[in-house]
């Protein structure tokens, strides 16, 4: 690529009908100031475009970042539902045996109370059996005392 100093330093031949030199210098020092000026802005131009090219890379490496998050973060929330979910299932067997064991402890606390009244029902069957068996004897003996 051509410099300004490149245009600076251009020696021209000179001819006898040639061009006027002060106009060429002249005009060749408009081209460098331009040139100079197109070449600083062309380097600022490149600069910026690095440094966007620096922040876009940035930004995808941040965006990528974020997707992982994202999935890490779903991937959590998949695991912690699974786990409450087995949990609650969990809990809620032990309350199903566990109320199964208070059911069948009911049952047997009902039939050993059952089993009681039955028995106390038939004590007091044999005691008015033994009464009445009592009683009548006794009418006998009175009976027999007249």
């Amino acid at each position: 690529m051509l410099r300004p100093i490149d245009i600076q330093n251009k020696e021209f031949e000179k001819k006898i009908k040639g061009y006027n030199c002060d106009e060429v210098d002249d005009f060749l020092d408009v081209v460098i100031q331009d040139y100079e000026l197109l070449c600083k802005e062309n380097q600022s131009l490149k600069d910026k475009i690095g440094l966007l090219t620096e922040t876009v890379d940035r930004y995808k490496q941040m965006e990528a970042t974020m997707q992982k998050s994202i999935e890490m973060a779903r991937m959590a929330a998949e695991d912690t539902r699974r786990n409450a979910e087995a949990e609650a299932n969990a809990i809620l067997s032990k309350a199903k045996l566990d109320a199964s064991h208070l059911a069948r402890q009911i049952d047997d606390e009902h039939m050993k109370r059952h089993r009681e009244m039955l028995a106390v029902k038939q004590e007091i069957e044999q005691y008015k059996t033994r009464i009445r068996t009592h009683c009548e004897g006794m009418i006998k003996m009175l009976d027999n005392l007249e």
